[in-house]
């Protein structure tokens, strides 16, 4: 009878270091989402105060927690940010969380890099800064740091061509050495724009990618989540507090209460 036990006691162990090691997304506010996997961290447009009257702000306890490194949003590695807007960006509480957080690196537009370089303080944490600048259609880069691999691509911000001159990132980014996700800013749905990057896309299989939810609300939008970046999982963000009822009947999973999680398979 001591085998039977053993067993179960083996592979009890081997669910609870299996689900240990799960990804999983926690919800910050509009576009701000925070992915770990196995003990790495990364933030993505996590500081922002303009709400544009529509969409969800962080709640000022879990601001409070992420910038005081308390747990789950402790030992941060690297924050994105998408684009220089209110409703993702704010350069102030960017550079404190640097200040405050000295191993945590920067990846941003040099739009919003800029921003920051004119804020004293700025010397202290330039060398973990790293200034994306990307024009439509051009290559992506890649960058990496310990158990983090990044790859940026520009895609027009939603609005194009009168919003032209913004450089919105997609961020493709795997962490902890498995768990691939995307964030993508406030990304245009036509898919043309996602066309000009066709070698992207199928180089790596994205396990959840977080759009804007514009992009379940079109057709062309549709396309391309479903048949054009290459990820297994849709949670859409930047969703207003009143959720569309469009939204609601699309189907799509989408993130709308700080404090929401997502487990990554």
């Amino acid at each position: 009878m001591k085998f039977p036990i053993l067993i179960i006691f083996i592979f009890s162990s081997f669910l609870s270091v299996a689900h240990d090691n799960k990804g999983r997304a926690h919800y910050l506010g509009n576009e701000g989402v925070m992915v770990s996997q196995s003990g790495v961290k990364v933030l993505f447009d996590p500081f922002f105060h303009n709400s544009y009257g529509h969409y969800t702000l962080v709640p000022e306890k879990l601001r409070q927690a992420i910038f005081d490194n308390k747990a789950p949003y402790d030992n941060v590695s690297a924050i994105f940010i998408s684009h220089a807007h209110g409703d993702h960006f704010d350069k102030n509480d960017v550079l404190k969380y640097l200040q405050k957080n000295q191993t945590v690196k920067l990846f941003a537009p040099a739009q919003a890099v800029e921003m920051i370089k004119n804020l004293k303080g700025y010397k202290e944490v330039k060398d973990r800064v790293t200034a994306v600048h990307l024009k439509k259609g051009e290559a992506p880069k890649h960058f990496s740091i310990k158990d983090i691999d990044i790859e940026v691509v520009r895609i027009p911000h939603a609005g194009w061509p009168k919003r032209a001159e913004i450089e919105n990132m997609v961020f493709r980014v795997k962490v902890g050495g498995s768990t691939v996700v995307m964030h993508m800013g406030d990304a245009d749905s036509d898919v043309s724009h996602y066309y000009e990057q066709q070698f992207f896309w199928p180089k790596q299989t994205t396990d959840m990618a977080f759009p804007p939810y514009w992009l379940s609300l079109s057709a062309s939008g549709k396309h391309v989540l479903n048949k054009v970046i290459n990820a297994k999982k849709i949670i859409g963000v930047h969703v207003p507090t009143t959720v569309p009822p469009d939204l609601k009947a699309s189907g799509d999973d989408f993130f709308s209460k700080p404090g929401e999680t997502r487990d990554i398979e």
